[in-house]
């Protein structure tokens, strides 16, 4: 039988992460920390921020290399893990969707990515699922960073993030010729190209969701124990570490100060989410920098 204690303490016992349950980080926070980055670099700040969509946090301990011998046995570091690399200067922490449990938030896509980026919950009268809009009460990093004239792109498959979700910010920035654009694609294959491209193409802030652990679990089931899960996750982490590789290529990258984030949306359950179940609600970041650089 599932136990909520049980799963609290699988993840504390993986000493993988910088943080405990007890002191799990909110999701909103990511727009916080990106925000800071921004206003605070030394040199011309930059960032990436990578989307992991339905990742679970106990995932990780298939990633990174546990103190614990009775988690990872005798895997190695491993080298071309983007988790891993960002982790040794920065941090992997435990974050939480879903807002606060008094005041509840659907753990689904729509709410996950928009409350990363807004920095916000949703509000109280606001509808559940994928007709959550955001108007000018809910502005994203990526309107914000435009506003300040810098350039910044979105990068996604879920045909709602541009019909529902940021519409409005779509028809804002093309009103107002603000440096903010939106590139829809079929696959992540497609997708991770145009991660590539837009590193390559002097953008300042860039954010991608690849899809591929959410495609799994709602066919094959979320969890730790679900080899199809936990591979797919594997392959992405490599994957992602291509984009580490070209902007470390860049020809300007000395000159820049380079923020890289990997975060999740939601977790799952069974082959869903978007409950209050803890498996839903309990997901990761992992950050190029430590997180005390952001938050006092």
């Amino acid at each position: 039988m599932f136990s909520k204690k049980k799963y609290i303490d699988s993840i504390n016992e993986n000493e993988i992460f910088s943080n405990s349950y007890k002191t799990k980080l909110p999701q909103t926070i990511i727009a916080q920390i990106i925000a800071n980055h921004f206003e605070y670099a030394h040199k011309k700040p930059k960032c990436l921020f990578i989307g992991w969509d339905g990742c679970r946090c106990d995932a990780m301990k298939y990633l990174v290399k546990s103190n614990n011998g009775k988690v990872s046995g005798s895997n190695d570091y491993a080298v071309f893990s983007a988790v891993n690399e960002l982790k040794k200067n920065g941090g992997l922490y435990i974050t939480y969707v879903g807002a606060e449990e008094s005041s509840p938030q659907e753990t689904s896509t729509a709410q996950g990515w928009a409350s990363a980026l807004c920095g916000k919950w949703m509000k109280k009268e606001y509808k559940y699922g994928i007709e959550w809009y955001l108007d000018n009460d809910f502005p994203t990093i990526h309107k914000t960073l435009a506003k300040q004239g810098f350039q910044s792109s979105f990068s996604a498959i879920w045909p709602v993030h541009f019909d529902y979700t940021y519409s409005k910010e779509i028809e804002n920035a093309e009103k107002n010729n603000l440096p903010q654009y939106y590139y829809k694609f079929e696959t992540d294959f497609e997708l991770h190209n145009n991660m590539l491209n837009r590193i390559k193409s002097d953008d300042d802030f860039i954010f991608g969701i690849y899809e591929n652990p959410d495609a799994n679990g709602h066919t094959t089931g979320f969890g730790d124990k679900n080899y199809r899960y936990v591979s797919g996750i594997c392959n992405l982490d490599r994957l992602t570490f291509e984009l580490l590789k070209a902007i470390k290529s860049r020809p300007d990258f000395c000159k820049e100060d380079w923020l890289i984030l990997i975060a999740s949306d939601h977790g799952g359950h069974l082959t869903r989410h978007g409950t209050q179940k803890i498996e839903d609600r309990t997901t990761f970041l992992a950050l190029s920098k430590p997180i005390e650089e952001f938050i006092k």
